[in-house]
Order: C-alpha cells, then sequence, then structure tokens
C-alpha cells in the first residue's frame, strides 16, 4: 500500500510540475494603424494567438527596438488572464536590410576590390620608373660603348618614361573615378539610412487559461521614437478673378526599425513629448537692484526679416542627404537634398529648428541667423527596455481582458486639443527616413485679392489673398509653393500661429505690374538762408498695369517726422492720397484699368540748421 501512495504522490507532484512550467510560443502580428505625431508615432498591432492551457510565453517578435517603454498596452479577447506583459531588446533577430541597400553595398565592395588592384598597378609603373631614374648614367665608366648603341639606349628610355607617364595617367583617372562613385554610393547608402543598428526586440506577453484557447484576439500599441512629419502647400492663383486651388500634403518620414505596410494612416498635429500640464504663475516679488522673472513668463515674437534660412547638415565634413529639418513646435519642415543642402521658412526669430537623421543624436539649434549649418554625431547608445507595462515589475498583477478591443486612445485623448486627418487608402512607409509625400485634401477658398507696394523700398508689386472663415478648414502651418498663372513663384509661408480672423497669404511678386518711385530733380533742391538750409524733395510714383484686366493696388510711402524743434517739415504735398497723421504714412489706393498707368506724387521741404546734417534719402 505504501508503495502505491508513493507512486501516486510522484506522479502528483509531475503533473504539478508540468503544470507549472510556462510554454513559449512565437506568434506573428501585423501592424493595421499608424497615428503619425509631429514628433513620433502610435503603432497598433493586431494578432490572433492559439495555446494550451496553463501558463503561457507569447512572443510577439520583429517589434521596433526604439519603444517608448512607458506606451507600451496589451489588450485581449477571450477566456483567459494577461499575467505580464515585457519588452526586451532581441539581438539575435537581424533586421533585413533593404534589397536597394544590399544591392549598394555589393557595388561599393567591387569598386573597392577595382581601387586595390588599380592601386597596385600604379605601385608597380611607379618602380619601373624609380629603376628607369636610378639607370640613367648607361655604360658608366665603359668607354667602348658606341654612339649608336648610346643613342637607342637613350631613345628607349625616353620612350619607356613617356608610356609610364601616360599608364600611370590612366590609372589615376580610374581610381578618381571609382573614388568619385563610391563616394556617391556612400552618400547614396546615406540616404537610405543604412544603420549600424541591427537588433529588433521582442514583446513577450505571458497568459494563463483554464483550458485551450482558439484565434484569441491581440491588441498591441505602443509609442516609437523618430518618426515625424510636416505639411507643405501647392498653392494655385489661375487669375485674381477665380478662388484660390490649395493642395494640403504631408511629408512622412520614420526610422523606427520597422515597416509600415498598406497600413491605416493618420496624422495628427499633436506630440506627446510635450508636457501636457498647464503652467502656473507663482508670486513674482520685485527686489532693488535684483531682477527676478516671473515664473512661467512668455516670450515675445517678433518677425524675421528675410525668413529664410538655409545651410548644410552634415557628419564629420561628410554631407547627410535626406537629413529632416523641422521647425520644433509646428508642423513646419524640410529636408536636406544630395548635396545635403536645406532651405526653410521659419515663423519668427524665435523658432528653433530641431536637426535629425537616422543613427544621429538630434539637434536643437535656434533661428537667429540666416545660413546655419550643422554637424550631427553618431548615436551609438542603445538602451536595454524591459517593463511590466501597467505594473510594478516587482509585482506581476493579475488583469482580465474580455470586451472588445476599443478606439485608438491616443486618437481620442487628443482629439479636443488637436486635428488629425485619416488617409482613406492604405499606405507604406518604410523604415529609411525618406521622406513619403501623401495628398491630405484640396481647398477652393474664396479670396479677396490686393495688390500692394511700397517702393521706397521694393520697386515691386506683391500680390495678398485673404482668406476669411480660415479657422474651419483645419489647417496646419507649412511652407507654401506658390504658382501664379501658371507659372511658378517661389516660396512663402502659411504662419496660422500669427494670423488674425482674416488669412492673409503672400503670393509674392507679379511681374505683370510694374512701378517706379523716381525723384524729380527739378524739384529738388538745397538753400541756403542766414542760420537755416532748406533741402526740398519731389517724387513721382508710377504703377502700369500690363494685365489683361483691371487692378487695385495699394501704395504706401511716406513723409519724416521731426523730433526736434529746430526741424520743421512744410510744403507737404501728396496727390490723391491719404496720410495717417501719426506716422506720416501716405496710403493710396489705386483703380488702375488694364494696359494703363497711374501716376501719384509726394513733396516735402525740411527746414534745419545750416551747420547740420541730415540723411534725407
Amino acid at each position: 500500500m505504501k508503495i502505491y501512495l508513493s507512486l501516486f504522490l510522484v506522479l502528483l507532484v509531475s503533473n504539478v510540475s508540468l503544470f507549472g512550467q510556462t510554454k513559449s510560443k512565437t506568434i506573428s502580428s501585423k501592424i493595421e494603424k499608424v497615428i503619425v505625431f509631429t514628433e513620433g508615432a502610435q503603432v497598433v498591432r493586431t494578432a490572433k494567438a492559439s495555446f494550451s492551457g496553463g501558463k503561457t510565453e507569447l512572443v510577439f517578435s520583429g517589434i521596433s527596438p526604439k519603444i517608448d517603454k512607458e506606451s507600451l498596452q496589451v489588450k485581449g479577447k477571450g477566456a483567459f488572464t494577461i499575467q505580464s506583459v515585457v519588452h526586451q531588446n532581441n539581438h539575435l533577430t537581424i533586421q533585413k536590410n533593404r534589397e536597394e541597400i544590399e544591392k549598394l553595398q555589393s557595388a561599393k565592395l567591387q569598386l573597392n576590390k577595382k581601387r586595390t588592384f588599380e592601386n597596385n598597378v600604379l605601385t608597380i609603373l611607379k618602380n619601373e620608373e624609380s629603376i628607369l631614374a636610378k639607370n640613367q648614367v648607361i655604360g658608366g665608366t665603359n668607354s667602348g660603348l658606341k654612339m649608336t648603341d648610346l643613342r637607342e639606349a637613350v631613345d628607349f628610355q625616353r620612350q619607356r618614361l613617356i608610356d609610364l607617364l601616360k599608364q600611370k595617367s590612366d590609372v589615376e583617372a580610374k581610381m578618381s573615378s571609382i573614388d568619385s562613385t563610391i563616394t556617391k554610393l556612400d552618400k547614396q547608402l546615406k540616404s537610405l539610412n543604412e544603420s549600424n543598428e541591427t537588433a529588433t526586440s521582442d514583446i513577450v506577453v505571458t497568459v494563463s487559461s483554464k483550458g485551450e484557447i482558439a484565434n484569441a484576439s491581440f491588441e498591441i500599441t505602443y509609442y516609437v521614437m523618430q518618426a515625424g512629419w510636416y505639411s507643405n502647400y501647392d498653392l494655385r492663383v489661375e487669375d485674381i478673378k477665380n478662388p484660390i486651388e490649395l493642395l494640403f500634403k504631408a511629408n512622412i518620414f520614420q526610422s523606427s526599425g520597422e515597416d509600415w505596410n498598406d497600413v491605416s494612416l493618420t496624422i495628427s498635429n499633436g506630440n506627446p513629448t510635450e508636457s501636457g500640464v498647464a503652467p502656473t504663475l507663482q508670486p513674482w516679488y520685485l527686489n532693488l537692484n535684483q531682477r527676478i522673472k516671473p515664473s512661467g513668463s512668455v516670450q515675445a515674437y517678433g518677425q524675421l526679416i528675410g525668413n529664410t534660412i538655409s545651410g548644410i547638415v552634415s557628419e564629420g565634413g561628410i554631407p547627410l542627404p535626406g537629413a529632416n529639418v523641422i521647425v520644433k513646435g509646428t508642423s513646419i519642415g524640410t529636408s536636406t537634398d544630395f548635396d545635403g543642402k536645406y532651405s526653410i521658412k521659419v515663423p519668427n526669430q524665435n523658432s528653433v529648428l530641431e536637426f535629425s537623421f537616422v543613427g544621429m543624436k538630434s539637434q536643437l539649434v535656434n533661428a537667429n541667423s540666416k545660413v546655419i549649418n550643422v554637424s550631427l554625431d553618431s548615436d551609438t547608445q542603445l538602451e536595454e527596455v524591459v517593463v511590466v507595462s501597467g505594473y510594478n515589475s516587482s509585482k506581476k498583477k493579475q488583469v482580465q481582458y474580455e470586451e472588445e478591443s476599443i478606439a485608438l486612445q491616443t486618437a481620442v485623448n487628443y482629439q479636443p486639443t488637436t486635428i488629425t486627418y485619416e488617409i482613406n487608402e492604405p499606405y507604406t512607409i518604410l523604415s529609411d527616413n525618406k521622406k513619403y509625400t501623401a495628398e491630405i485634401k484640396r481647398f477652393e477658398l474664396p479670396a479677396q485679392f490686393q495688390y500692394f507696394a511700397v517702393p521706397k523700398l521694393d520697386e515691386s508689386v506683391y500680390l495678398t489673398a485673404k482668406v476669411t472663415n480660415w479657422q474651419e478648414l483645419n489647417l496646419f502651418d507649412g511652407e507654401l509653393n506658390l504658382f501664379f498663372e501658371g507659372a511658378y513663384l517661389g516660396k512663402s509661408l502659411l504662419d496660422l500661429q500669427s494670423a488674425s480672423d482674416t488669412l492673409d497669404i503672400s503670393l509674392g511678386k507679379d511681374k505683370g505690374i510694374f512701378i517706379q518711385r523716381k525723384k524729380l530733380k527739378e524739384f529738388s533742391s538745397r538753400q541756403f538762408l542766414s542760420n537755416f538750409k532748406k533741402e526740398s524733395r519731389a517724387y513721382d510714383i508710377v504703377v502700369k498695369n500690363n494685365k489683361p484686366y483691371a487692378i487695385d493696388v495699394t501704395v504706401l510711402d511716406q513723409l519724416p517726422i521731426s523730433n526736434n524743434k529746430e526741424i520743421t517739415i512744410e510744403d507737404q504735398y501728396y496727390s490723391e492720397g491719404e496720410m495717417d497723421k501719426n506716422t506720416n504714412i501716405i496710403t493710396w489706393n489705386l483703380t488702375i484699368p488694364s494696359k494703363t498707368e497711374k501716376k501719384v506724387q509726394l513733396k516735402y521741404q525740411v527746414k534745419y540748421p545750416k551747420n547740420e546734417f541730415l540723411q534725407l534719402e
């Protein structure tokens, strides 16, 4: 009886031990949805899994290694319990190089072999040249050498040296060509964002159930870095009698380590990296001889004159094509060209530019110069991340998931404060940091067009469009590519942060309208009195309309203002204009028929002390 009892206890312990063992199973998952923010993206994966009763580790592999560990969520549907969720890097799974990168690497290897061969040939030719140079004294002290033999030896040596020079030149040209091609391949590999980081990561979900589970549904949500988007627009004006056509485009990029293939894609102007906590004001105490800024003070914004910034992004002196340049906190951005060059318009002088490139540390630079060149450093850090999402890592809590999968939390949470656009058709964004442009929406905007000129500063006529009710359009900040009457006019900026109830869009210079501010010499003079002198100035402002329709144009000029009682402004004249008495700025609102011109005149006289000097031009 004791033998049977002992055998029963052994079998019971064995069964308990086997039941307590955790089985492991690798599960494939697919990215279904992605919400791309101005910085980073939220990825939603779905999967089906079947597993037997007891405890099972479900390993979801091939995940981006750049997950924000605090954002990881796993939801499931079925009669099972999720006991823990762990994110860990997997250095054994190597990300597959894109076929294009592999081809470029192979081509570069072959070129390096050719270069080595040509360099060896060059070394041989140089050695032969050195040997010939050392044997220029032919025959030495042997006086028996015939003149004909000497002549033949000299001719041979001369011809051979000439041949060697030609061969060396050919080899050096081949090496130069190979070096040039290798440089181009290196640039192309950079533009494809060949990364040294090859590790992927796993999400390990431990589940337990009383019985076998078939086709359980899982939804995995996480936030990844090294992704984002910026907007730009094509703005077309057929003529001032038709509405504006505005095409809104999103430029999406990512190097998260996983490709987004045929996913449901949404762009949002939200930024999860920004603090969501509202600022609070603290008491502001003043002390003598001491300056303390109040907490939460706001910087003043001002216009940056000529708000275009350009430069080169490089790494160790090598230009980086495809690097992203973003105005931080906005959806304004661009990317560098094949030579690492960029050009971007910024809203104001307090803007901050963020430069980023895959495998490099991002860099923030104040936009306080017209030319900003940046050299990025390699980012060699790869953080190990092991996290139990939603739980304390030292104490695992059991949670039952039995509800249907819910809508994306980020999209719901950010709706009150952000604008989102969902792209209707499946879209693919590869993890190569390239710019993928998606056309989001077309608008036809009724606008009031107005021509504007300040010929004292610039003898050009600018066309502006005024758009009302623009707040209902759900637009973002971004650069504008301007097209007027079929011609490309350049770039402008859609700056919504400084817009009022009416959105003013500068459409650039209109070459079909001519304006000139001409100084009239017969009215310009200088008179010397006893203790004073008088200077007179007169100008004709001529506006000529070469367009096939009438236009309305606003022209601005000004009269000087005296801030010294010894300086007086006399004989002021401005034909048909209106002057602001506070600023002495004169405004002419002119209607000019087609193929005609309009002329207005400005005159004034300044009286000031004889021994003083005034700048009147």
